[in-house]
């Protein structure tokens, strides 16, 4: 089953889109179950101002490139490479085993995203 926070965001995705004006991009794909995910970025002087995704995989899948966006448009880069590891694994709520290997690409697109700016 699925929890409220991924029915929300899969249902009615509030960043599903592609940037006509964007400054960076970040991609990652689980190469066990296929699933991918694609953001966008506008970010100036130190803000995203625009985060926009595309996912293919599952519901969990589109539902996190949302939930992503969503938690990074309109904040700093500095306070989204702070967020704690605690706080990630909020993000999505509680999900059922088959579902975790979503809760690693959260994982991975702050990485991604933390180490285009501190690399």
């Amino acid at each position: 089953m699925f929890n409220d926070i991924i029915v929300r965001n899969f249902s009615n995705p509030t960043h599903a889109a592609e940037l006509v004006q964007s400054t960076n991009t970040i991609e990652l794909g689980n190469p066990v179950c296929g699933d991918r995910i694609k953001v966008q970025l506008n970010i100036q002087d130190g803000l995203i101002l625009q985060a926009a995704y595309a996912a293919w995989g599952c519901a969990t899948s589109l539902a996190t490139g949302n939930v992503f966006c969503q938690k990074i448009q309109g904040t700093s880069v500095a306070d989204v490479c702070n967020l704690s590891k605690e706080e990630i694994d909020k993000m999505l709520g509680d999900l059922e085993p088959a579902q975790h290997h979503c809760l690693e690409m959260l994982h991975n697109l702050f990485a991604k995203l933390q180490q285009t700016f501190h690399a």
